[in-house]
């Protein structure tokens, strides 16, 4: 038996805009890929200056925590997670199924600084709500256009003799908007259940080849470059699913840093190229999307900066649709003029509505299918 994650979501980093609570009650659904009988919760302070306690965590298989089960760290019901740092708790026998969502309730009864951080905006898998007070339950909507955020959980874990694949979803804001992630995993949990880990790891204005911009405490969240990221990461995915590419393009508009940086097609395309060498190098095999089209937003006159956006994307996607390991997600989402059509769209003509991830979703659930074919034929 092995500890695996049924369920995993990176935290990242919100330093540069922490979050204060006098009181906290965090309750996050996820929905498990791999089953078992005994699970754990991985906990991330990863990023904090503090100490974090948690005075009462919970698991149930309902959101009202009817028949909860107490999770422990060091057999005590106080969870603490020191400073810069992961922990797991104590094991628990709780059945855990394919499908089936599980519920998670975070207490702490005293101020806290939280900055390790994920979110969502799709709730059909995955889904939180916060509370400013520790004795309510907040209750969970499933509104897709307002984000969904939680602190400090990463990961499910169930104990398994199963040696599932495991898929690393990255990127950026298309990712970590649930709006891809969740119609796959919906998909490979009807079609492959109890086969496949997805480890989410996107980041709202994570670029490619760029670290993000340190001018305003907003751009600071955006991470380290994708490549880099990649590089460091302890994570050996049999797979790497990337979305990225957007931001590199738009940022240097509103970015006085990545302005000065100058970034061109050709850099973009090299990081493309870099990419699928990090990939190799790991034993991963790699898959990516062309870049949809999108508008500017907040510029007085933004017509000038999309031409110029519109031009440098349609290079860097023609060399893209050049590469087996692409799927071209620009043309199933945009219309006759190259724009993103309404039916895909968020609303901001930048993210992708539920559909839009659908769309998206139907291009890469073949290619995954036929790599676990030939996976499966080559043992």
């Amino acid at each position: 038996m092995q500890w695996v994650p049924s369920h995993y979501q990176a935290t990242h980093d919100m330093s540069a805009l922490p979050f204060h609570y006098d009181e906290l009650c965090q309750v996050v659904k996820v929905t498990p890929t791999i089953s078992g009988n005994q699970m754990r919760l991985k906990l991330t302070n990863r990023f904090g200056r503090h100490v974090l306690l948690f005075d009462d965590v919970q698991v149930a298989s309902t959101p009202h925590f009817t028949a909860a089960q107490q999770i422990t760290s060091h057999y005590q019901p106080q969870i603490i997670i020191p400073e810069h740092s992961v922990i797991r708790t104590d094991p628990v026998t709780f059945p855990i199924k394919v499908g089936q969502p599980v519920y998670i309730k975070m207490i702490a009864n005293h101020p806290q600084e939280y900055v390790d951080f994920a979110s969502t905006y799709q709730t059909m898998l995955t889904n939180a709500a916060l509370s400013r007070q520790s004795d309510f339950i907040p209750p969970l909507t499933e509104r897709w256009r307002n984000r969904k955020g939680w602190f400090s959980l990463e990961s499910l874990e169930v104990s398994s003799s199963i040696n599932p694949v495991y898929v690393e979803i990255t990127g950026d804001s298309l990712v970590e908007s649930g709006m891809v992630v969740a119609e796959l995993i919906r998909n490979f949990n009807q079609s492959n259940p109890n086969q496949l880990c997805w480890l989410q790891t996107g980041i709202s204005g994570n670029q490619l080849c760029h670290d993000a911009p340190m001018e305003e405490p907003l751009y600071e969240t955006f991470g380290r470059s994708l490549l880099k990221r990649l590089q460091k990461s302890t994570l050996r995915p049999n797979m790497t699913i990337a979305i990225i590419g957007t931001n590199d393009l738009i940022l240097p508009f509103y970015s006085k840093t990545m302005a000065e940086q100058n970034v061109t097609p050709q850099e973009i395309i090299s990081g493309y190229q870099e990419l699928a060498a990090i990939c190799r190098a790991r034993q991963s095999k790699v898959l990516t999307t062309t870049i949809a089209p999108f508008r500017l937003f907040d510029l007085p006159d933004p017509l000038p900066a999309e031409q110029i956006i519109t031009s440098q994307r349609r290079t860097i996607n023609a060399w893209l649709r050049q590469r087996s390991w692409i799927v071209d997600g620009a043309r199933q989402l945009r219309d006759a003029h190259d724009n993103l059509l309404t039916k895909y769209d968020f609303g901001d003509h930048l993210h992708w509505s539920p559909a839009g991830g659908q769309e998206i979703a139907k291009l890469l659930i073949p290619q995954v299918k036929n790599w676990l074919n030939e996976k499966k034929n080559s043992r």
